[in-house]
């Protein structure tokens, strides 16, 4: 055989396999930066609803105690100046326990009152937050899993890189079990 068909052969499958590789490499990038996009998205939009419950809560600080509202107001500002996610489960936590004796005043006021509207209206913010959460933390999970794969691996941090999850720290949900007497 011709040896300069033999040399064009070759070079034409290193064109084929450099041709590929950049082609898989660009695609995992795209990707990447699209998983990354949908990731940010995802946490705006529970952002946005975290601090959306400071209007709803405004009917409960109305009939709360000073020192109560004061507390509540900190744990407002607190969550508006957390940046991250980290943060703001801290500051959401902290927001919680602030809001849950006001809620609980609520649950013995009159059905129509504005602190029942509230307190109803603030269990459906709560609801969408925990969906928005699970929403977030899925794509933050698949978004940390793909950074760890090849190719992504080599462009990962400037590609989106890593996201923290989203953990609000539940232990003061439930202070005590209820208890049942007969």
């Amino acid at each position: 055989m011709d040896p300069q068909l033999i040399t064009w052969i070759v070079v034409g499958a290193l064109v084929v396999i450099a041709v590929i590789a950049i082609v898989w490499i660009v695609s995992a990038s795209v990707s990447m930066r699209r998983l990354g996009a949908r990731v940010d998205e995802r946490w705006a939009a529970l952002a946005e609803t975290l601090e959306r419950r400071r209007a709803v809560a405004e009917p409960l600080l109305a009939v709360a105690s000073e020192p109560q509202r004061a507390q509540v107001t900190d744990a407002f500002a607190a969550l508006e100046r957390a940046s991250g996610p980290g943060e703001k489960a801290a500051a959401e936590a902290e927001l919680q326990r602030s809001l849950r004796p006001l809620v609980q005043a609520a649950a013995s006021q009159p059905v129509g009152s504005s602190a029942a509207e509230a307190r109803t209206a603030l269990a459906a913010l709560d609801d969408d937050a925990q969906a928005r959460r699970r929403d977030y933390n899925t794509g933050a999970r698949e978004l940390n899993a793909k950074a760890r794969r090849f190719p992504t691996s080599l462009f990962a941090g400037s590609a989106g890189g890593r996201r923290d999850f989203f953990e609000v720290d539940q232990s003061g949900a439930v202070a005590e079990p209820p208890r049942i007497q007969f």
